[in-house]
């Protein structure tokens, strides 16, 4: 029995840990949100730990990293959106004597309001196409676009909308290239790949690198 003792003790606490750290784990996932409210999600699309997303559509082949809140916003086929996006959150008038929805809204932001009635549209959808890279922490303001192709630098803050096939960085966000000359950015999004069968797609992965080569082929 003095052998054993040490051994049951060993797996008892052992056992405590493992309850413990899924509590933990519970606690932490009610903290930060994990919730899909009103969305629609291809089932060939991945949506990584920690979200809240409110009124989104989500396209196939695109996932969305650890730690997103996105509101109000389409998302097309095959993004990649990396960790911490913050997105379609809405609009504060700063035109009046103050900033506080308490004031101008009904929706009781802060548990409980003034407003007899909502002054301003205050949620505005976002769009993002197909194709789309979003690095790291980037933030998307209400009401804007970013076109097919389109990269986000980490960081961001996307005030404005994005043109098709753009590399946009920095806060005030600036475009400083695109991916390609005019008139490939135009055979590609003429072309739709994103929206083809799986043997279209399979050409994608052949000619990934050829991008002349796959232009010619689709045109």
């Amino acid at each position: 029995m003095r052998v054993l003792k040490p051994i049951v003790n060993f797996f008892s606490n052992l056992f405590s840990l493992v309850r413990t750290a899924a509590r933990n784990e519970k606690v932490y996932w009610e903290i930060l949100g994990s919730n899909l409210i009103n969305c629609k999600i291809d089932p060939e699309a991945r949506v990584y730990k920690y979200h809240m997303l409110n009124n989104t559509v989500v396209g196939k082949g695109s996932y969305i990293s650890l730690n997103a809140r996105i509101y109000n916003t389409t998302i097309g086929k095959f993004c990649s959106i990396g960790p911490n996006l913050v997105c379609g959150w809405g609009l504060h008038p700063i035109h009046g004597i103050s900033t506080s929805p308490a004031f101008y809204s009904v929706n009781g932001q802060a548990g409980f309001t003034y407003a007899k009635e909502t002054k301003v549209q205050e949620l505005i959808p976002v769009t993002i196409g197909n194709d789309v890279f979003i690095g790291a922490n980037v933030v998307i303001l209400d009401g804007v676009t970013i076109g097919d192709g389109a990269v986000i630098g980490a960081g961001a803050v996307v005030s404005k909308d994005i043109p098709p096939y753009a590399v946009a960085v920095g806060c005030p966000i600036k475009v400083i290239k695109y991916r390609f000359d005019e008139k490939t950015i135009d055979a590609l999004l003429k072309s739709k790949w994103w929206d083809g069968d799986a043997e279209s797609l399979k050409k994608v992965e052949e000619m990934f690198f050829d991008v002349e080569g796959y232009v010619k082929k689709i045109q």
